[in-house]
């Protein structure tokens, strides 16, 4: 129930309004000075200013704002320009209507990471992770509020305090992600991460060096910790990526033919790979099996059920080894790198690592065959040398 009274707005006047204490829920004061500008006062005590006025033939209202944060000539004022602007064709309503409609980016990311990463990406969670690192703070924020000056402080920042890679890829997440609302009809304005300029990124190409590899190995040798012992061991003699092997299922070791059959699904490129072991390899899997129960050949107490990356462990591991700069990843690179020098063909090692697409391969073949010519016209120096000394004798 409600009921409805004229008087001319003042703040004494308003301030002096009970809640309504009859049972009515609400009364509306009407101001005698502005057309359509009222007070709502709910039983609660809350005093409300609207505007009423008709568009389109039906009654509309338009909230204004509170009292007492919100002055009467502040209420008279916006009414005021509420009515202008209606008569200059400006249907505000629907404006407001449409803007509390429009959805936020922790809203947009939901949709994404349903209807699209979800479908397309094994390890959607890194990216979710990922959302909540660099825009967590964004979360509740309109789409159309964040702007591209936003963006480029945010890429400028996280460059600063997390690295340039990790600026990149977040502004190349939240690029995708407008992308893909704006062709999901989910969102009609401008994509604020287009044009932004990323930081020049350069591709990396660390591996074990040559004097790194004795003390590496020693300091393997010397790990306590039995599991992550392992795991790096399977790292650098198997090549595979480390979230494959974190994941290695018992299901999926052969151990009479000595392979390891990972599953397409479980793969970054979408393909197959039976891996044949070496006796090194199965040693470590042999007494893995004896010491382990469940699923998984390295067992965690996390979500995932699995071990996880060790970032401590590797930390005191290269400490020990008195190597810097290198990341878990580099194993994989560098046992392409150990197998070319080794004089493997260029598409056995491509089929070792399983890698999609033979440039990627030749990468590291091109650079270690670079290095074993370095050698060959090192050698070809000093034998040019020795003959201009024995020419001088």
């Amino acid at each position: 129930m409600e009921k409805s009274q004229k008087i001319n707005f003042t703040k004494k006047k308003i301030a002096a309004i009970e809640p309504p204490d009859d049972g009515t829920q609400q009364v509306r004061y009407y101001d005698t000075q502005m057309r359509g500008l009222f007070l709502l006062v709910t039983a609660a005590g809350a005093k409300t200013f609207y505007v009423r006025r008709k568009i389109k033939g039906k009654s509309e209202l338009y909230v204004l704002g509170r009292f007492p944060e919100l002055t009467v000539e502040q209420a008279r004022a916006k009414a005021g320009g509420f009515h202008a602007a209606i008569t200059d064709g400006k249907d505000l309503v629907q404006a407001r209507r449409t803007e509390r409609a429009e959805l936020t980016l922790g809203e947009l990311f939901q949709e994404y990471l349903e209807r699209h990463l979800k479908k397309s990406r094994k390890r959607w969670n890194v990216l979710e992770q990922s959302f909540e690192l660099s825009f967590g703070p964004w979360k509740n924020h309109k789409l159309s509020v964040i702007t591209r000056s936003d963006v480029e402080s945010l890429h400028a920042s996280i460059g600063r305090t997390r690295g340039r890679y990790a600026a990149n890829r977040s502004v190349d997440l939240l690029r995708a992600m407008y992308n893909k609302g704006i062709r999901w009809q989910l969102y009609k304005g401008d994509n604020p991460a287009s044009g932004i300029s990323e930081f020049t990124e350069q591709p990396r190409d660390r591996v074990l060096q040559p004097d790194e590899v004795k003390r590496f190995l020693d300091a393997i040798d010397s790990e306590p910790d039995e599991s992550f012992k392992d795991f790096i061991t399977l790292c650098l003699l198997t090549g595979q990526r480390k979230s494959n092997i974190l994941a290695m299922r018992w299901k999926d070791i052969d151990f009479k033919g000595n392979l390891w059959n990972i599953p397409g699904e479980m793969m970054k490129n979408n393909q197959s790979l039976t891996l044949a072991l070496s006796e090194a390899e199965m040693d470590i899997l042999h007494r893995r099996r004896k010491q382990t129960s469940g699923e998984f050949v390295f067992p965690g107490d996390g979500v995932t059920g699995h071990y996880v990356e060790p970032k401590r462990a590797w930390k005191r591991l290269l400490a020990r080894a008195k190597v810097e700069g290198l990341h878990i990843h580099d194993l994989r690179r560098s046992l392409a790198s150990f197998m070319a020098n080794a004089g493997a063909d260029v598409s056995l090692i491509k089929s070792a690592l399983n890698h999609k697409d033979i440039k990627t391969t030749l990468t590291v073949y091109v650079r270690t065959a670079r290095s074993a010519e370095l050698k060959a016209r090192e050698k070809a120096h000093d034998f040019i040398r020795g003959l201009a000394q024995a020419s001088n004798r």
